[in-house]
């Protein structure tokens, strides 16, 4: 089941946290097979050049619900919606 996926307890430790550093996972994200997405490796790369530079901007934020409300889908799993405080943006 695809709701299921890279949370797997036999495969990885702490299954239901996030980390992006996980090692050794080979993500579902974007599927596989005639389903691939065609715009994955352009997200990837935009990932790659995004996320460290709002990790170097961003000194602090949270989660404004915790835990945030989640889809009631059992196949398409994850939240509605995530909203975020970020605080210390800098230049």
């Amino acid at each position: 089941m695809l709701a299921a996926a890279n949370r797997d307890p036999k495969r990885f430790e702490n299954p239901d946290r996030f980390d992006p550093d996980r090692k050794d996972n080979e993500h579902l994200g974007f599927y596989t097979g005639i389903h691939y997405c065609f715009g994955a490796p352009l997200a990837r790369i935009e990932l790659h050049a995004a996320v460290p530079e709002l990790f170097r901007r961003v000194t602090f934020s949270r989660l404004l619900e915790d835990p945030p409300p989640y889809r009631a889908n059992a196949v398409l799993r994850g939240p509605r919606h995530l909203p975020v405080a970020i605080e210390g943006l800098t230049a």
